[in-house]
């Protein structure tokens, strides 16, 4: 970790202006045929953009073409309605079937194309969604610009908790908010295996993205995405130690960006390797966590850590200190680590080692497995701090009847949030 010459760069690929009424076009369609003469129809029309390579601005439109299996778009389409709340949905098939178009208008669909694909219909479905749109209005364009907060977990060393960190706080964050949307990422390339801490057994991960990073678009990333019986989505990443193959620094760029664009928040393991795949998912971060506990290897560790980060450039307000496996009678302890570090504890989480070996063994949040334990209440106030809305206008169920007492977790050397 000697490289001093890389710097975080400032990343851009904000959306459009919203007042330039420009449309972003997503055509999802797998007929060469059917895909080509929707390119050509669409962009003759004013206003329409057809989105090509590793653009992340959400799109105003998508068009889907039906699967062989209907129910796999009906569920893709779905899924879509509830993250791209900005976004239209068009369903095109060579297939007309009364029933199924039901079901995808009940779905989210919009409007449905016929092929052979005919100019005019194309050309009266663009009106009606421009119509729509121009009605929707200014709701609409910001529900494309959503940018969501990168929270980036990086361990000080190797089994310090870091997977069981992001883990909790991205269940906490879906507990806690029926509004925020979060997607749960894995960029650990030497030792991914976050599924296991959802009892997952995923059929796709980043690996099917890094095989053809030009195939990304929402619907691709929707189809990849997993969930967790909570509902959590998650983006496994697929690769351990034992693995051939790597992540570049440009498909987790994009991809990052694609989710940033979609989801309130992104909750991303890092491991513990600081290679450039990791680096660039801390240049896109909001905020860094780094994770640390109270044992000499790790201090020595996680100082090396922050020395680099701080050497690079990052604005400290961006660096969070967690430290894990805390108990209070280590408060002097604690104090002598930060002058050690040169920084402030953000966030203490309890040392519970029962509660967390029973939630890891059963593949689920430690939420659901223990939910009155210290450790849980950590992770949902920590939550709260991202989440303050949702924290003081919960008033029923489980969570509520502790929350109030247990607040403020961050110890008092932290610093402010950003």
């Amino acid at each position: 970790m000697t490289d001093k010459a890389w710097k975080p760069k400032r990343v851009s690929g904000g959306p459009s202006d919203v007042s330039s009424r420009e449309y972003l076009v997503e055509i999802s369609v797998q007929s060469i045929e059917c895909k080509g003469e929707l390119e050509k129809i669409l962009s003759a029309i004013d206003g329409m953009r057809i989105k090509v390579g590793k653009e992340a601005e959400v799109p105003a439109l998508i068009i889907l073409e039906l699967a062989e299996k209907p129910e796999e778009t009906l569920a893709l389409i779905r899924e879509m309605a509830k993250t791209a709340k900005g976004t239209e949905i068009f369903l095109t098939s060579s297939k007309l079937d009364s029933t199924i178009l039901l079901e995808a208008m009940r779905a989210g669909t919009k409007e449905f194309l016929a092929q052979p694909i005919q100019q005019q219909e194309i050309e009266d479905a663009i009106v009606r969604f421009k119509e729509r749109a121009a009605g929707v209005g200014q709701h609409r364009a910001e529900d494309r610009q959503k940018s969501g907060k990168i929270l980036a977990f990086f361990g000080g060393k190797g089994g310090v908790g870091t997977t069981s960190i992001a883990v909790n706080l991205a269940a906490a964050l879906k507990k806690l908010s029926a509004t925020s949307t979060v997607v749960l990422v894995d960029v650990n390339q030497h030792g991914g295996d976050l599924p296991l801490y959802l009892d997952l057994q995923p059929k796709h991960s980043f690996r099917d993205i890094a095989a053809d990073p030009s195939r990304l678009d929402l619907a691709f990333l929707t189809r990849v995405l997993v969930k967790a019986e909570s509902g959590l989505p998650v983006l496994p990443s697929g690769y351990d130690d034992l693995s051939t193959g790597r992540l570049s620094p440009d498909c987790v760029e994009t991809t990052l960006k694609l989710l940033q664009a979609n989801f309130d928040y992104v909750v991303i393991d890092c491991g513990h390797v600081l290679d450039l795949t990791t680096k660039k998912a801390l240049e896109l971060a909001t905020d860094i966590f780094v994770t640390s506990t109270l044992i000499v290897p790790v201090v020595h560790r996680t100082k090396r850590i922050l020395e680099l980060l701080r050497g690079s450039g990052f604005a400290p307000q961006k660096i969070r200190l967690i430290m894990n496996r805390y108990v209070s009678a280590e408060q002097d302890v604690l104090k002598e680590t930060e002058e050690i570090l040169k920084q402030k504890t953000y966030w203490t989480i309890s040392n519970d080692y029962p509660s967390v070996s029973q939630a890891v063994n059963s593949g689920k949040p430690i939420i659901d497995v223990a939910p009155r334990s210290p450790v849980a209440k950590c992770f949902v106030d920590l939550a709260g701090t991202f989440e303050k809305t949702a924290v003081l206008s919960s008033g029923k169920g489980l969570l509520s009847g502790w929350l109030s007492p247990f607040k403020g977790r961050r110890t008092e050397s932290a610093s402010s949030r950003a």
